[in-house]
């Protein structure tokens, strides 16, 4: 799994997706802290995630995934459960929220766990829709293939999205062996 993060980190800043001087990881001091205040141990897919980028919003991202911000991704997320009658499943852990009406968590348990987004179903209709996005490595190149699509069409970005999925897909492939 450390080529899937290698490789990656280095596609993206060749790619033009990513500054190299902008991507910022956390120690293994700063993770073993977070794990021990939640009292869990991080899966190995997240972890070295946050040793790639736990001090970074990537550009390729678009969205905050930041070490520093658990507590207040774990804030949100209460909230929204709170208010719709809910609970997180057994070994969920959060680890990303949107606008607070919406959160990203894992289920612990596994090296390479499935990842969950949990929104508000509507306005007008109660309660909660969960998707799942298969396994932590598998929602990672989901949401850069997305975002290049998305910049691409409002000519945020000049690529081929076509050749840069086909790479994505390639990356992916890593995961599987290691």
């Amino acid at each position: 799994m450390h080529a899937f993060y290698n490789r990656l980190g280095q596609f993206l800043v060749n790619a033009g997706l990513e500054n190299k001087n902008t991507v910022l990881g956390c120690s293994e001091i700063e993770i073993a802290a977070q794990e021990k205040a939640y009292g869990v141990q991080f899966p190995l897919a997240y972890r070295l995630f946050l040793q790639w980028c736990g001090h970074t919003t990537l550009r390729s991202l678009d969205q905050d995934f930041k070490l520093g911000s658990l507590e207040g991704f774990w804030e949100s997320a209460r909230d929204l459960l709170a208010e719709n009658e809910a609970a997180l499943e057994p070994g969920g852990f959060v680890f990303g929220e949107w606008q607070g009406y919406s959160f990203f968590y894992f289920l612990l348990g596994s090296n390479n766990p499935p990842v969950k987004l949990c929104i508000i179903k509507s306005d007008s209709d109660l309660g909660l829709e969960y998707i799942d996005y298969g396994r932590f490595t598998d929602w990672l190149i989901n949401q850069i293939k997305h975002l290049v699509k998305t910049r691409q069409s409002i000519r945020k970005i000049n690529v081929h999205v076509p050749s840069i999925w086909a790479e994505l897909d390639q990356i992916a492939q890593l995961a599987e062996h290691g």
